[in-house]
């Protein structure tokens, strides 16, 4: 479990995130909703220790291992998609070429594997960003906005593969402005924020 109590955060003198209080548990689905500026993206930011609290704390039940898709996913546009992936996979060592290869077919990347990024359509891009965020089975997805550009084929491999993660019992948290997603996956819990605050929390 995530435990995040009274958190705020201050950046550049203004409160971005205002008394947050979450809990995230194992085997559970979060949809983080609310207009662009929210603080969506912070809340991401903060569960998985990239910007750290002025006031609260979060805590963790154990080390986890985190994949993330924050904002505009950064790769090296001269190199390859693949080359971009094993770049990624070389820094903690966790998996080989077969399994970085495994998840390029899971999002239907194959054609495009050994073409360079600034070649990729938005949809390719998006699809190369899941692809790192899911590829070392960690232990916590963060997904920001990771149905923008997907087309309905790819959406329906997407939306499997968090259903599954489920049921490994990931801790898996989904931030978008929007709701198209809440028939097709199995959300637990809908959180809406506004002005960096939780204004309200549904369960199922």
């Amino acid at each position: 479990m995530i435990k995040i109590n009274n958190a705020d955060k201050d950046l550049r003198n203004k409160l971005v995130l205002n008394n947050i209080n979450l809990e995230l548990e194992e085997g559970k689905i979060y949809l983080i909703k609310g207009h662009n500026g929210c603080g969506k993206t912070m809340l991401l930011r903060l569960i998985c220790g990239l910007i750290s609290a002025t006031r609260g704390e979060v805590t963790y039940d154990k080390d986890y291992s985190f994949g993330v898709i924050i904002e505009n996913p950064t790769f090296f546009n001269g190199e390859t998609g693949l080359y971009n992936l094993k770049y990624l996979a070389s820094i903690r060592k966790a998996i080989d070429t077969r399994t970085i290869e495994k998840y390029i077919s899971i999002f239907n990347l194959d054609d495009v594997k050994n073409k360079k990024v600034k070649t990729y359509s938005l949809g390719m891009k998006q699809r190369l960003a899941l692809c790192q965020a899911f590829m070392e089975d960690p232990d916590v997805l963060l997904l920001d906005e990771p149905f923008n550009a997907i087309d309905e084929e790819n959406l329906s491999v997407i939306y499997d593969l968090i259903n599954s993660s489920k049921k490994e019992n990931k801790i898996i948290v989904i931030a978008t402005h929007g709701d198209s997603s809440k028939e097709k996956i199995n959300y637990d819990k809908i959180i809406n924020m506004s002005s960096g605050k939780i204004v309200s929390d549904d369960s199922f």
